[in-house]
């Protein structure tokens, strides 16, 4: 009884719009308040405990970095670099669209940071070039999700700590995923661009290829720092993070000259509010699964798949089918900190690897920042192009279309997300 007034609670608030880290601390709330003989303060411990963590510290700053790399020309010269390599080629303005994405996703881990830095540039480009421009908010809106899933991700980095693993593990885990996830975003863009006669923008030139690397050599050193940093163990992921900030800070007011001094501190103050609303976001979900766990609804679930199936296919299928309703209605924030604790119990069960699971439900969070009611990478397109949600939607299908498809992949091939991890055991 009092686990489904836990979630009917939450469900309740979530429906009546209030914010979800309301929804999350006000239900683990009223839970204490009405059936637990304890005091309430121990929402506000656990709250607490959760986002007490070294490793979590990563999250912030990566959200900082990828503010500061907005605004300060890196995402700009990456852009102006993928459209010398690929821009030529039919449909040529949306593989940079795609190639840019995959580049900005390397220095962020946030799909909506991409989203926006991407699509502020291209959306306009693609439009005055002849592109239909609902086509090209859906496929911004789509390239986005490659943010959460290559590293640094700040949805891997959480899904490390709520399941104990490996952050370093579990960030390269989604290089094999976004990558796919890519090919089948770019192959559907080039279809589609052929059919209906989007044509390229001027003609290959190695020439223009050397000048816009030389312009854009330090946007591109900076995913090399992070990671290579990281996985050569010069480093931690939480160490990264922060030499990240301050990589993008030197570039942006020494070397790109686009952040002034002026300017850093609205560039910073920005950062910290979409930093500090993450935070406690994972913070109020650490009280909820506190809740949840105290009302044993993991080892429940646990034994109800169990019981429904042998099958440890089936139960990845039931859980990407949970993870893409959840991402219609709710960020990849939330579902990976308050889903975690309940799948990662069964996966163990079913002898799962954790990194595998991971990938999956990163991969299925991803794919609902395109989905509506929620989809924040829909409404950034839209915002961005000055379209209406509901006509971007309609190009938005075939898309979402391959990504499941994608997702489905991975599913049903391990190696693609557990292959790369594996080589540093």
């Amino acid at each position: 009884m009092e686990a489904l007034f836990i979630l009917i609670a939450f469900f309740a608030m979530l429906f009546f719009g209030i914010p979800i880290a309301i929804c999350l601390g006000g239900s683990a709330l009223m839970y204490i308040l009405l059936f637990a003989n304890i005091p309430p303060i121990i929402v506000a411990q656990q709250m607490i405990s959760s986002v007490d963590s070294f490793t979590l510290m990563a999250v912030p700053f990566f959200v900082m970095a990828g503010v500061l790399m907005e605004f300060g020309g890196i995402s700009k010269r990456t852009i102006e670099f993928a459209k010398s390599l690929v821009g030529h080629y039919t449909g040529g303005l949306a593989l940079v669209v795609v190639l840019s994405s995959v580049f900005f996703a390397a220095m962020t881990g946030s799909g909506v940071a991409a989203t926006a830095a991407v699509g502020g540039i291209m959306i306009p480009a693609m439009v005055r070039t002849g592109y239909d421009s609902d086509f090209s908010c859906a496929l911004q809106a789509t390239a986005g999700i490659f943010g959460p899933l290559i590293p640094p991700s700040i949805a891997m980095v959480l899904y490390a700590v709520s399941a104990s693993q490996s952050v370093s593990d579990m960030l390269v885990s989604g290089i094999g995923p976004g990558l796919l996830q890519s090919i089948m975003v770019a192959t559907m863009a080039v279809i589609i661009c052929r059919k209906r006669g989007f044509k390229g923008e001027g003609k290959f030139s190695l020439k223009n290829v050397l000048i816009s690397f030389k312009e854009s050599i330090w946007a591109l050193i900076a995913p090399v720092i992070i990671l290579g940093g990281i996985y050569s163990g010069t480093f931690t992921p939480t160490e990264a993070s922060g030499i990240a900030c301050l990589y993008s800070i030197i570039v942006g007011m020494f070397v790109y000259k686009e952040i002034t001094y002026k300017t850093i501190l609205p560039v910073l103050a920005k950062a910290m509010k979409s930093a500090a609303g993450i935070m406690l976001i994972v913070a109020a979900s650490g009280a909820f699964s506190w809740v949840l766990t105290r009302e044993r609804i993991p080892a429940m679930a646990a034994e109800l798949f169990l019981g429904l199936t042998d099958s440890s296919i089936v139960f990845l299928f039931v859980v990407s089918i949970i993870v893409l309703i959840a991402g219609c209605f709710i960020d990849s924030i939330p579902i990976i900190t308050i889903f975690t604790p309940i799948f990662y119990p069964i996966a163990q069960q079913y002898g799962i690897s954790l990194i595998h699971l991971g990938a999956i439900m990163v991969t299925g969070t991803c794919i609902g920042l395109t989905t509506p009611p929620l989809g924040l990478n829909l409404f950034m397109a839209s915002q961005i192009g000055k379209r209406p949600v509901h006509m971007v939607i309609k190009e938005l299908i075939p898309f979402i279309i391959v990504v499941i498809i994608g997702l489905v992949v991975i599913i049903l091939v391990p190696g693609i997300s557990t292959w790369l991890p594996s080589l540093s055991k």
